[in-house]
């Protein structure tokens, strides 16, 4: 279905005409006047809930919100209702599902706005036809934000059954595939270490071997995280130096030293330590392929959210609005060479610990990931 005509159904299924419009231009000067008790409403609503606002980095990344929800409040009730009110409310949608807030949380959300533009209405020195007008008029124009925006979470949906129809598919060969590789793999492996042995100290020669070792031990990877991705593993808890273990994944990346990182823990986290390895692992080497040459990467760890987080930001291009819904569907790339493993495993990592991981921009250039494992899942 195309943009205008779900814009036309939606309009259509909640009663919202021109009538509706034209009420809402008509009194937009006397809503901007409640914008800002509107607004304070609004984040006092997510400062209560704590798993909303766990949604939020930091207090900077709120105050920003609520310049962008005065945006909206202005937008909502002075249209035009067209294609283009389409497509930035779905982007905003979009920053929904990107930062985890439940679709429950946006309901709730929108009847607090929705509670202060009637509270706004009272005010009015109109008629009481007019006044009753002017409370469905925003009504509706509330219910057809709100199904835009729900239809960014089916959107999601989809994806996300995309993504499970393609590990039960990788799951029907993951086993038999990483059997019949990992075997000849092993062979190379040993021979390789047999042949280093029996190398004349040849400059020339080692750097092949060294060529050929980086290979084989990258072709392992895949396997492993193919594997790994196919076959739903829950996590082992236990207390995990994340220090050290970080420290531990770096080293077997490429470039290592040009990751700059920083933890602020004081105390060990219960996780899974093999898969926290993982997840960093992989943070890290899909920052280093973003960054420009040489790369900033920076990583910072440290305790949030009941455990865990790790935030890992590049210098690179960033991440174009349009591909993060598909960021971390398994066999997903936009990297040359790349398999699209690493980000769909840290999805699936985070998740199983009850957390999660989300895509960002950094300014003025660069991307950044954010990943929380919680040491305990709340139901």
């Amino acid at each position: 279905m195309g943009r205008g005509s779900l814009l036309d159904e939606i309009k259509s299924y909640v009663g919202f005409t021109e009538a509706d419009a034209a009420i809402l231009a008509q009194h937009a000067e006397a809503f901007d006047a409640y914008a800002t008790p509107v607004v304070d409403a609004f984040y006092e609503a997510i400062e209560r809930e704590p798993r909303a606002r766990a949604v939020f980095a930091d207090a900077a990344q709120i105050e920003r919100q609520r310049g962008l929800l005065r945006t909206w409040l202005a937008q909502l009730v002075r249209g035009p209702y067209d294609a283009q009110y389409l497509e930035a409310r779905a982007r905003i949608g979009l920053v929904h599902v990107r930062i985890g807030l439940a679709p429950a949380f946006m309901v709730t959300a929108m009847n607090v706005i929705r509670r202060g533009l009637h509270g706004a209405v009272a005010d009015l020195e109109s008629s009481a036809e007019a006044r009753r007008a002017l409370h469905e008029a925003i009504d509706r124009v509330c219910d057809v934000d709100l199904a835009i925006m729900l239809e960014t979470y089916r959107d999601d949906y989809a994806v996300r059954i995309r993504a499970s129809q393609k590990l039960a598919a990788l799951g029907e060969i993951a086993g038999t595939l990483g059997h019949e590789i990992r075997n000849p793999l092993a062979v190379m492996e040993t021979s390789l270490h047999l042949l280093r042995g029996r190398v004349p100290d040849d400059p020339k020669a080692e750097k092949q071997l060294d060529r050929l070792g980086a290979q084989i031990a990258l072709c392992s990877r895949i396997v492993r995280d193919l594997m790994d991705l196919a076959r739903a593993k829950e996590p082992r808890r236990a207390p995990c130096d994340a220090a050290a273990t970080v420290r531990d994944a770096l080293a077997d990346l490429p470039r290592g030293g040009e990751v700059d990182v920083r933890f602020e823990l004081a105390r060990p986290v219960v996780v899974d330590g093999v898969q926290f390895r993982q997840l960093v692992f992989n943070l890290a080497q899909n920052a280093l392929a973003m960054a420009t040459q040489p790369s900033e990467v920076r990583i910072r760890v440290d305790l949030a959210e009941g455990g865990v987080r790790i935030v890992v930001e590049d210098d690179g291009p960033g991440v174009p609005e349009e591909i993060r819904p598909r960021l971390f569907e398994p066999l997903f790339s936009t990297r040359e060479g790349g398999v699209g493993f690493g980000l769909a495993l840290c999805r699936r990592i985070a998740e199983a610990h009850g957390g999660y991981v989300r895509a960002g921009d950094v300014q003025p250039r660069g991307a950044r990931f954010e990943a929380v494992l919680r040491e305990e899942v709340t139901p």
